[in-house]
């Protein structure tokens, strides 16, 4: 063990309990009266907390986020596709989002396995903060996922969406697989990315177009120069890369193809060429751009030291208040409670949130 990885990985799950258990459970309240604003706080907060994980990175590992090609747009309802190299690739994601977007603010949503819900107070937040949770069965994946974008567009809640199209991270016995089925399907050998699986990703381009949520399509190509954490274990051993690489190509909404075929076309080809970026990435450790657009070195700026004295506030809040309140410790049970009962008994409190607005909205019609 390692005292920063023992460090990181203590402030990072104290960080996002405390804010479950002091900012984000009051909120819920607020769900019952006026579901538009608290979709939006709940946004705020959540991208408040990512950037808590991306200061502790810079100060304790010295780790730089290198972002070449394009910025991303806060402001554009987006999706985003990105190669997943590890278990971890989500927590260096924070940093590459925090310096790639212009400004830097986001709203981000991730397509995950529906068994990270269930991990306690993170996947609880996660729910909280609408994720999409899938569980390998398409019809209630699809139906599940088709009613919360119909909910966001009801409450006008721009976002960006992250899908990992492989399915799972890159490791030896999955790259053996995924070559199995290129071998029958067709298509070529793939050495630095698994062959995406395009259906997930031609419903959410086409569901957030038909819905209007979607401007563009940015494809993020994550690569480690050095050293590579394959699991929080590594984190606590200290095993934790000196840089991560982002490079981001945005696609206009208008340049993708229509059709479903034309859709799975597009995603093989950004992976066929996705296969060859990584390729010159191994070579030459960067990703090659325009030196215009390229981001080195960036600083640690007040936003991030704000954050930083903000979250640790929080924790210091929560941590007194557990050992001194009987009431807060109450209000912790309660809380652990009913989200317990969400994961267990529903798909989750962000498919709650969709039946109870639906419930309302029908009740309203009918009162009228």
């Amino acid at each position: 063990m390692e005292w920063r990885g023992i460090a990181y990985i203590t402030l990072w799950f104290l960080s996002i309990t405390s804010g479950f258990l002091a900012i984000c459970c009051p909120t819920v309240p607020l769900m019952f009266i006026y579901p538009q604003a608290f979709r939006y706080i709940i946004g705020i907060i959540f991208s408040v907390w990512e950037m808590y994980p991306t200061i502790l990175m810079r100060l304790l590992f010295d780790t730089r986020f290198i972002i070449t090609g394009d910025h991303i747009n806060p402001f554009d309802g987006a999706l985003l596709i990105m190669n997943h190299r590890n278990r971890l690739d989500w927590n260096f994601l924070w940093g590459g989002m925090y310096y790639s977007s212009k400004p830097p603010a986001h709203k981000l949503k991730m397509v995950l396995k529906s068994a990270i819900r269930h991990v306690p107070f993170a996947g609880w937040v996660m729910q909280l903060s609408g994720f999409f949770y899938i569980h390998r069965r398409w019809d209630h994946d699809q139906s599940s996922m088709e009613k919360q974008l119909k909910y966001f567009r009801d409450v006008n809640d721009t976002h960006q969406i992250l899908l990992f199209p492989e399915g799972t991270d890159l490791s030896p016995s999955n790259i053996i697989r995924s070559n199995k089925y290129a071998a029958k399907n067709n298509l070529p050998n793939y050495k630095y990315v698994l062959h995406p699986k395009t259906t997930g990703f031609v419903f959410l381009a086409d569901t957030m177009r038909k819905n209007k949520q979607i401007k563009a399509v940015y494809d993020l190509t994550i690569g480690y120069p050095d050293l590579l954490p394959q699991s929080e274990m590594d984190v606590l051993r200290g095993v934790f890369p000196k840089s991560v690489h982002f490079h981001i190509k945005r696609y206009d909404e208008i340049d993708l193809p229509l059709t479903s075929d034309g859709l799975k076309s597009w995603l093989n080809d950004i992976w066929k060429q996705k296969e060859k970026r990584l390729a010159d990435f191994i070579a030459t450790s960067s990703f090659v751009s325009d030196p215009q657009v390229t981001l080195n070195n960036q600083p640690i700026d007040n936003a991030l030291y704000l954050a930083l004295i903000f979250w640790t506030l929080v924790q210091s809040f929560v941590v007194y208040a557990i050992i001194t309140s009987s009431l807060f410790q109450y209000w912790c049970l309660l809380c652990c409670i009913v989200f317990l009962g969400f994961s267990y008994t529903e798909d989750g409190f962000q498919m709650f949130e969709v039946k109870l607005f639906d419930f309302t909205r029908k009740k309203e019609k009918k009162n009228k």
